[in-house]
């Protein structure tokens, strides 16, 4: 069944080094992506730039496409549009708004037990209007052809994010990790985000450890269609299987659920070869 694996890519892997322990370095990484015929992926960080990493992967692995990109944590100034611009000069791709500071996640993460989270990320000002570096942030996505992930953001502060997207003139946003307990997006707001030229990713990563059911997944995939979905694992976790592992056990779930191989290529290796390349 390993092939599978052919010209597919997984948009959202953690490698070290990193701030938490990880599977794999960059280099095993891309030794095995190239081993099982993959055609590339993204590497990610919830605390720093990826972007050079990934262009001395590119140098090594030339027939792999692998993009890095920054994440709008605290550690880059949140969402900071100097940081961004540097990240797009060095050749990075992607730009996810904030992830495991976002406020909302950390709302969600805290919620029994009454921590303060006002020191967390949003993209609302006080008065519930969208932050003016938002839209300069999305400005420089759209300059550069970067792609937008909505990050661990709540459905709301995501959908904003989206329709300011299309207002910047940005080709490409994507609803991060759209099934996540943590920033759920109704079939509702999906459809909805669609509507408004995003795509919805599903990770791996949810129903692996038992948030989301694959089932579940497959409903969602269906009710949107699958030219706007794309597929990944958002693995890198020391207790996960590799990147190209997960893919492979993602795939073949879906299948058992019913999706297609056509539609299922569709979202593991047409989709995000058209966000990659376009």
């Amino acid at each position: 069944m390993k092939e599978l694996l052919l010209g597919v890519y997984d948009l959202h892997v953690h490698t070290a080094p990193d701030v938490s322990p990880r599977k794999c370095d960059d280099l095993e990484l891309a030794r095995r992506l190239e081993k099982t015929g993959m055609a590339g992926c993204a590497i990610k960080s919830h605390f720093a730039d990826t972007a050079g990493r990934a262009a001395v992967l590119r140098s090594l692995f030339p027939k792999l496409d692998i993009v890095g990109g920054i994440t709008l944590n605290r550690s880059v100034g949140g969402i900071n549009p100097q940081a961004a611009e540097r990240t797009a000069q060095m050749g990075g791709k992607m730009l996810w708004f904030p992830t495991l500071e976002a406020r909302s996640y950390q709302q969600y993460r805290h919620s029994n037990d009454g921590m303060d989270v006002s020191q967390f990320l949003s993209v609302f000002s006080d008065d519930g209007n969208l932050l003016p570096e938002v839209y300069q942030v999305l400005e420089i996505a759209a300059e550069y052809n970067m792609v937008v992930g909505t990050g661990h953001l709540s459905s709301r502060e995501g959908l904003a994010v989206v329709r300011a997207a299309r207002e910047c003139g940005v080709e490409h946003v994507v609803l991060t990790h759209a099934d996540n307990p943590a920033n759920e997006y109704s079939l509702e707001e999906q459809y909805q985000a669609v509507q408004e030229g995003a795509m919805v990713e599903h990770c791996y990563f949810t129903s692996y450890y038992q948030r989301t059911p694959i089932e579940v997944i497959a409903q969602q995939i269906q009710h949107v269609g699958c030219k706007s979905v794309v597929l990944s694992t958002d693995f890198g976790q020391v207790n996960s299987p590799y990147s190209d592992e997960g893919m492979l056990e993602y795939m073949q779930c879906l299948l058992q659920c019913g999706i297609s191989e056509e539609d299922l290529f569709q979202m593991v290796c047409a989709n995000p070869r058209s966000l990659l390349q376009s």
